[in-house]
């Protein structure tokens, strides 16, 4: 039963905030200290160092965001409902089941987010540890956190659209050719994914964008599989095929899954859609100089490589660029427009993930990572200028907001 304390409609808590600029601008520049120290370890091939660094960047970036999404309206609501409303808490099947496990967690859903966005931090730094790039990975991990273009995901605490979305990210890996991975792991990663948030059907197309590419192989491949398969001998493959039965049990149970949440997804799209609330985080100036940084980085690439246009285009790297890169453009324009924006607003961080992880890509092909340091900038300068330093005059309480942390310990918080 919902306490008649508890506000319906947002700001959802009314007491229990503080704001701390200085401590939170110091943590932030402690994290941008650790990514130096990542990159002096990664180039002098001091490797107990970099790992050292690299999980206490993870712990900080941890406790960094557990504590700035204290104050947004989805971490404080489902904070409280869990306990007091289970009907109302997060009605997907992951949630449902993990929720025992949320209720001991320390801040309850504002760790779950600060667990998330270090999940991504620690991809950025797996990819580059996979690529050979170890001395950028403190500011892969800090590019793709501090990204103004995922401001919903990573400061507006969207962590079960941010979660889904993650689950996805060893798919499109595998389907750009960029990691090798068991299937198993890519059926349960989809699995999880479908059960974390409503929108699973919208990003299962984008995560699977890269396969396109693969098309032609994939029906030449399962062509000529068919063309020497012979009815008398699957008994003597019988053995074979029975070691993979997980596999083929995953992909039916995942059709089954799929069968029952899509009906569900679709009555929330069409919510969505008749919803009259939309973000405009894609049109914010912000992103628009990101997005022009990101450009110049490019041109920077090309001109020290001296590469030629066909050869860029003839890149699948650079084809899987242009495409998300576009798609995103067509989200802004989308939203200026009004073609749907409540929906495709709600996509508008899961493009922005894949473009930037295609972007680390990109740079990575053609050995041109300084080039970053425009997105860098960019980056950076937003946090400080527009996230941090101002985060004193936040008028916690009265509105919700990233950056409006918890006055008390977790054991005296009240829900």
């Amino acid at each position: 039963m919902i306490t008649p304390a508890f506000p319906l409609t947002a700001p959802f808590r009314i007491d229990q905030f503080m704001v701390a600029p200085q401590a939170m601008t110091a943590l932030f520049f402690v994290q941008g200290g650790l990514a130096i120290a990542i990159h002096w370890a990664g180039v002098q091939g001091r490797t107990k160092l970099w790992r050292a660094a690299v999980a206490l960047l993870l712990l900080l970036i941890l406790v960094f965001f557990t504590l700035g999404s204290w104050g947004t309206s989805d971490t404080t609501r489902f904070s409280h409902y869990l306990e007091w409303d289970p009907d109302r808490a997060p009605p997907e099947l992951l949630w449902r089941l993990l929720r025992p496990l949320l209720l001991w967690l320390p801040y309850r859903m504002a760790m779950v987010h600060g667990l998330e966005v270090s999940g991504y931090a620690a991809a950025a730094i797996l990819l580059s540890s996979l690529w050979r790039a170890r001395p950028w990975a403190g500011w892969w991990a800090l590019v793709l956190t501090c990204s103004p273009m995922l401001r919903g995901f990573m400061q507006n605490a969207h962590s079960r659209q941010a979660l889904a979305l993650l689950l996805l990210l060893p798919l499109l890996l595998h389907g750009a050719r960029l990691v090798r991975l068991d299937r198993r792991w890519l059926v349960l990663g989809t699995l999880l994914s479908a059960l974390s948030h409503n929108t699973f059907v919208l990003n299962l197309p984008i995560s699977l964008l890269p396969w396109l590419q693969r098309l032609p192989e994939l029906s030449t491949a399962m062509r000529d599989r068919f063309a020497r398969l012979r009815w008398h001998d699957l008994r003597h493959r019988w053995p074979d095929l029975r070691r993979r039965w997980p596999v083929v049990l995953a992909l039916l149970v995942l059709l089954a899954l799929f069968m029952i949440v899509a009906p569900i997804a679709w009555g929330r799209l069409q919510d969505y859609s008749q919803d009259e609330y939309f973000n405009q985080y894609p049109l914010t100036r912000r992103v628009g100089r990101l997005q022009w940084a990101l450009a110049f980085g490019l041109l920077l690439a090309c001109l020290q490589r001296r590469l030629d246009p066909r050869q860029l285009l003839a890149c699948p790297l650079t084809q899987m660029l242009a495409v998300f890169g576009l798609l995103y453009i067509g989200i802004q324009q989308s939203i200026i427009y009004l073609w749907l924006p409540q929906v495709t607003c709600r996509v508008a961080d899961g493009v922005a993930l894949f473009l930037l992880i295609f972007y680390f890509a990109w740079l990575d092909r053609y050995r041109a990572h300084w080039c970053l340091l425009p997105v860098m900038y960019m980056t950076f300068q937003y946090w400080l200028e527009g996230r941090l330093l101002v985060s004193g005059a936040l008028e916690c309480g009265l509105d919700d907001n990233f950056l409006c942390l918890p006055d008390r310990w977790p054991w005296q918080v009240r829900y």
